[in-house]
């Protein structure tokens, strides 16, 4: 496991973040708690669901957003987690961090419950608390060095492949089916990630901190409803 120290990541975190690119006026900051709300908790568990197929998502623990944190609003049976995530528990260099309009539902295996979950709780409990980008990356860090937070498990991973997801404003929608897969920044090159004609996306440059998980996205056919991802028509 790559681990290092507190200063090393804050300057890491100072050139990030002084990279991030001016977003949106209105995901300056974050807005009405309200907005990231989905009023009706039974929509959550149904959009929840659609993140893996329903041989894993029926079975699963279903988690929903409230005022101040993510709660269980379904226990399940399979060690699967299924919650719809927000943007403020995206990348922190994500410059449409406090947008209100991401849903992306996910579900995640038992090996990212235990070691990614943990991680994407909290980022939610200090968003909902009023906690700056700046203030959870100190956050992240000091509980990455105190060892509250872990480098994922091996073999995490989750699903995503809603059709009914809202990723960002690029895509304003869904972006493709994937599995996204939890590593330690020291396995990158292990799972190919970035590299040229490999099917395996790394994440953008400047985000791979060892306080965040790090992701990377393995595209797949089809949809948790079995339909296949055909290509975006173009207007």
């Amino acid at each position: 496991m790559i681990r290092i120290t507190i200063a090393l990541a804050l300057a890491c975190s100072a050139i990030a973040f002084a990279q991030v690119p001016s977003p949106d006026p209105d995901y300056l900051t974050m807005g009405p708690i309200e907005r990231y709300l989905i009023p009706s908790a039974s929509a959550e568990i149904a959009l929840a669901r659609t993140a893996a197929p329903p041989s894993i998502s029926a079975e699963a623990t279903i988690l929903v957003l409230t005022k101040t944190e993510f709660v269980t609003a379904v226990n399940g049976t399979n060690g699967w987690v299924c919650l719809v995530g927000r943007a403020f528990q995206g990348g922190l260099d994500d410059p449409e961090l406090w947008s209100w309009r991401n849903r992306s539902p996910v579900c995640l295996n038992p090996p990212a419950v235990k070691s990614v979950l943990p991680y994407y709780l909290a980022r939610a409990r200090w968003a909902l608390a009023g906690a700056t980008r700046e203030e959870m990356a100190q956050k992240a860090q000091a509980a990455y060095a105190s060892h509250q937070f872990t480098d994922p498990l091996p073999n995490s991973f989750s699903f995503m492949l809603s059709k009914q997801g809202y990723l960002n404003d690029s895509v304003k929608g869904p972006w493709h089916p994937h599995v996204m897969l939890f590593v330690a920044t020291n396995q990158m090159d292990t799972w190919a990630a970035g590299f040229d004609g490999s099917p395996i996306l790394a994440p953008p440059p400047n985000t791979e901190r060892a306080y965040e998980p790090i992701t990377i996205d393995i595209p797949v056919r089809r949809w948790s409803d079995g339909s296949l991802d055909l290509p975006k028509s173009k207007s």
